[in-house]
């Protein structure tokens, strides 16, 4: 029976954009009989998906928060916890899969897969300038991608900033898609004219640090949007949710609201003409791409892959750079236009389905059987380990 593992290198949220392929796949993988085993951090309470994987028939093994002694002795020997944990989760596995929410934070995990001789295979989801490695940490990082049997991106531009960020060519990267939750052939219905208000959604865990709520609430605070028939909705809950409404009440703005998370995304585009998303960082917004299916255009800022699929004044417009001046200029460039946001929202429609596919999912796990049929990366795994033994030095006598 074929085993395959997945580790969830993400410790930060229960559950976020970066679960939603590794956690798709699983799932499928299970369907047909494969050996899944899943690696996840334990929270306080039960996260109902990872639930959902183990209804699947997944395994799932949580990672519980280690005692004062035992952070000690992993300080004093770095990786050999987290190699115990590879050995245990992945024996006999064909191959295991390292989730990231970002570029780096699975960095041990990698090192662990390596020291234990596994196949591996990371996923990149996000992609900041901001966190540029140093150097010795950058190397470890380089040497632990290039040893990876593949290493996948969501965007272009996150893989080419990773090359220049790890100063490495990342020869066995490929850009893959995340799966979407609207149908392919969502048609979500225009709602009221943007002429009597002008409805924008705002869809993003509310995290100002990466979705900059705060540029968008203080655009709405300008003397000109006040004036305006305007409503902004932030869609979703976050670290960040108590003090964004603390910033709406101190401006007394009345036109935004909190909605929550919403499940029916569908139904969400049928009341909104527009995306607005002027993230400080990104690597392929899901929040974007279901907009485009469901047919709406979208104010983003150039960060991640948002210029793979915005074409600025076409089918969206492009903030430069996550500044309030400069999204205020770009919202009113909306505003004027408002008039041709339905035939934007046609062409963005048109366009997103040139760039995924109906099924993301599949076309993962695809992916992942051809790494796991394949001998190459095997052979050149016991190459490197063959020539390392060749050129190491004898052991004292």
């Amino acid at each position: 029976m074929r085993k395959i593992v997945f580790i969830a290198a993400n410790n930060s949220h229960p559950w976020g954009g970066s679960e939603v392929l590794w956690g798709a796949a699983a799932e499928r993988f299970a369907s047909r009989g494969v050996q899944v085993h899943v690696s996840v951090k334990a929270w306080d309470a039960p996260v109902k998906q990872v639930e959902r994987l183990r209804a699947a028939g997944c395994r799932i093994v949580l990672r519980r928060k280690h005692s004062l002694l035992n952070r000690g002795l992993r300080n004093i020997f770095p990786g050999r916890a987290d190699a115990r944990h590879v050995r245990k989760l992945a024996t006999g596995a064909d191959l295991i899969v390292i989730s990231q929410a970002m570029s780096m934070d699975g960095l041990w995990w990698m090192e662990a897969a390596r020291s234990c001789g596994f196949k591996y295979a990371i996923i990149a989801h996000t992609v900041g300038e901001q966190w540029w490695p140093e150097d010795d940490f950058a190397e470890r990082v380089a040497e632990s991608y290039e040893n990876a049997c593949r290493a996948y991106f969501v965007s272009h531009a996150n893989l080419a900033l990773s090359r220049r960020q790890f100063a490495t060519p990342l020869q066995h990267a490929r850009v893959i898609q995340n799966p979407f939750n609207v149908r392919y052939d969502a048609r979500s219905a225009w709602p009221a004219n943007p002429a009597a208000e002008l409805s924008l959604a705002c869809v993003g865990r509310l995290d100002a640090v990466q979705k900059s709520q705060d540029l968008l609430i203080d655009v709405l605070s300008l003397p000109r949007w006040r004036e305006r028939s305007v409503r902004l909705s932030l869609v979703g809950h976050g670290v960040n949710e108590r003090g964004l409404r603390r910033m709406v009440d101190g401006l007394k703005l009345t036109n935004v609201d909190f909605a929550g998370f919403v499940d029916d995304i569908e139904d969400l585009w049928s009341r909104h003409h527009a995306l607005v998303l002027p993230s400080r960082y990104e690597g392929m917004p899901l929040a974007l791409v279901e907009a485009m299916l469901c047919g709406r255009p979208a104010i983003v800022t150039d960060v991640g892959g948002n210029r793979e699929l915005i074409r600025d004044g076409v089918n969206g417009f492009m903030v430069k750079a996550p500044t309030v001046e400069l999204l205020d200029e770009m919202m009113n460039r909306a505003w004027e236009n408002r008039h041709r946001l339905k035939e934007m929202g046609e062409q963005a429609a048109i366009d997103v389905r040139k760039f995924v596919s109906p099924d993301p999912t599949e076309d993962f796990v695809r992916e992942l059987l051809s790494l796991i049929e394949s001998p190459t990366a095997t052979a050149q795994s016991a190459q490197r380990q063959t020539m390392e033994a060749r050129t190491s030095p004898p052991p004292p006598h």
